[in-house]
């Protein structure tokens, strides 16, 4: 079924991107899209509106970095934690269901 979906994806991928990629632009411009676009940057242009703000980044790159890091470490003792405490489980479980054999007499 897996194989079946991604041959449909394939095949429809090899026919919508030639179609994408023939797409020609149209040789005329739209002139009443550029006459628009035009006014709109006149008005930008026309006004000058200053920005306030920091001048600096207010933290800096290698604290989050080094939060980063930490974060990761965490996470990875974590997930070791999780694993050894499964394992500790099925460890348990193993020895049990070996008492319950040899306390009813099989091999």
């Amino acid at each position: 079924m897996r194989d079946l979906i991604a041959r449909f994806v394939f095949g429809f991928t090899m026919l919508i991107a030639p179609l994408t990629l023939a797409q020609e632009p149209s040789a005329e411009p739209d002139l009443a899209a550029a006459e628009v676009y035009k006014d709109a940057a006149e008005e930008r242009a026309a006004k000058f509106v200053g920005v306030s703000g920091p001048e600096a980044e207010s933290v800096p790159g290698g604290a989050l970095m080094l939060g980063d890091y930490a974060i990761v470490w965490v996470l990875l003792f974590l997930f070791l934690m999780r694993m050894r405490g499964l394992q500790r489980h099925t460890a348990e479980e193993l020895e049990r269901l070996s008492a319950e054999i040899r306390a009813s007499g099989g091999s």
